[in-house]
């Protein structure tokens, strides 16, 4: 296996340049997936560059970096309460030190604990190379189970969400097997905008787990727009969800699957409720 550890931005992308690199930073997923790991193209470290850490806002818009662990996450007040509760479901207490969001967004599993939050945050990927710089929403950066629309020379280098205002709420919710460090079957993150009235102003609702790639249930979020508080629930229960293509696999049914995006949804739009 050839090793490159980088110590500088301008070092990675230089490196990316001359050929196709295998993307390490924290290594957890690398390391999950056995002997056949160290196959393939060479290893390029990133987790020594400054320049990919660091949380910091202007204006409204909160930028956080690559290669930020799990653990930052959640100890820094700056990021919105459902990517902080994200963080804190991200396996052992050893992954949430090591692990950092931008992998697990590259990594691009359906069931990746960071992508439902970024997505009810409207967020955005800044994605580097030699070539220059360019950003796309989180939600044309994710394709598929495990490809994503970064270049074999682009690097990602930040993540930017626009902060909640005053009147929004944001949660997550995920559900597994145990309450105990797991896999999610399911898990959902919602952004709340309420009026004066108590009634919603609008919802931004996403979902991983119940089918390829984490989506956005546009027709539930139209469906509650304007709802009082206690008809939430209900409408939860009732709404087709077209957007779902939830699979049978060992660690729940499509059925099951289709009852827990219900469950975790309900359950996160409770998180956000104001006081009466």
């Amino acid at each position: 296996m050839n090793y490159l550890r980088a110590r500088s931005l301008d070092d990675a992308l230089a490196a990316l340049a001359r050929g196709p690199r295998r993307i390490v930073c924290g290594a957890t997923d690398a390391y999950a997936q056995g002997g056949g790991a160290v196959s393939g193209a060479p290893w390029l470290d990133i987790s020594g560059i400054d320049a990919l850490r660091g949380i910091t806002a202007s204006g409204s818009t909160l930028r956080i970096g690559a290669a930020v662990t799990w653990d930052c996450i959640d100890q820094c007040d700056q990021v919105p309460a459902a990517l902080r509760e994200a963080a804190r479901t991200v396996g052992s207490r050893q992954i949430r030190w090591r692990g950092s969001l931008g992998g697990n967004l590259c990594h691009a599993s359906p069931v990746a604990d960071g992508i439902p939050p970024l997505l009810a945050l409207e967020a955005r990927v800044e994605l580097a190379s030699s070539r220059g710089r360019r950003q796309l929403p989180l939600s044309e950066f994710v394709l598929g189970r495990q490809r994503t629309a970064l270049l074999a020379d682009e690097l990602l280098v930040g993540i930017l969400v626009e902060l909640p205002g005053t009147a929004e709420r944001t949660a997550f919710i995920k559900l597994a097997q145990r309450d105990a460090s797991a896999i999610a079957v399911v898990a959902a993150a919602v952004r709340l905008r309420w009026r004066d009235d108590q009634t919603l102003a609008s919802a931004v609702i996403a979902v991983g787990g119940a089918s390829e790639v984490a989506v956005r249930l546009r027709g539930l979020e139209s469906l509650l727009e304007g709802a009082p508080r206690e008809a939430i629930a209900p409408l939860i229960a009732e709404a087709p969800m077209p957007e779902l293509s939830p699979v049978d696999d060992r660690r729940g049914s499509a059925a099951l699957r289709h009852h827990w995006t219900r469950v975790a949804v309900r359950r996160a739009c409770a998180r956000c409720e104001v006081p009466a």
